[in-house]
């Protein structure tokens, strides 16, 4: 089998909830429930306040391992 080159451009290696939302087209409740089982990686908080920020480098090294 010949080795395959991907090359993929990431805009911004984290993106609001809302984002990624938009630009997954799944509804931005399922995204947040999604967060809270550990399906979506997001950069680490530092306080329950702080808005979720998607790890979007982190996304695309998971779905190249799981592939």
């Amino acid at each position: 089998m010949k080795n395959i080159i991907i090359n993929y451009y990431v805009v911004s290696p984290y993106v609001s909830i809302k984002k990624y939302s938009d630009f997954s087209g799944i509804p931005e409740n399922t995204c947040r429930a999604m967060v809270n089982r550990g399906e979506i990686i997001i950069r680490p908080k530092k306080s329950s306040k702080e808005k979720i920020q998607v790890n979007m480098i982190a996304m695309l090294e998971d779905a190249i391992k799981n592939s």
